[in-house]
């Protein structure tokens, strides 16, 4: 089977890396997601780039986590008005 062809020259995967190590610095603690959408590219293009080693990203947040992050006492408040 060939080798998948990139869609990122070699300067923006760069740029990629830079931006994705620099935000994660920032923000410890940010999920997966949002440290794809701050570099700009899809969370497959970060776990490919991982492999290179120049970052590490957190593990997958479980679905009790998500759910936690969720004030649902104000989203349903606000259903009721």
């Amino acid at each position: 089977m060939d080798k998948q062809r990139s869609n990122y020259t070699a300067e923006e995967e760069i740029a990629i890396e830079q931006r994705t190590i620099d935000y994660i610095k920032r923000t410890p603690n940010a999920s997966r997601a949002r440290i794809a959408k701050y570099a700009g590219v899809g969370i497959e293009v970060l776990k490919r780039l991982e492999k290179k080693g120049n970052f590490k990203l957190p593990p997958p947040m479980t679905c009790k986590q998500i759910r936690k992050q969720t004030n649902w006492t104000d989203m349903l408040g606000s259903l009721s008005k």
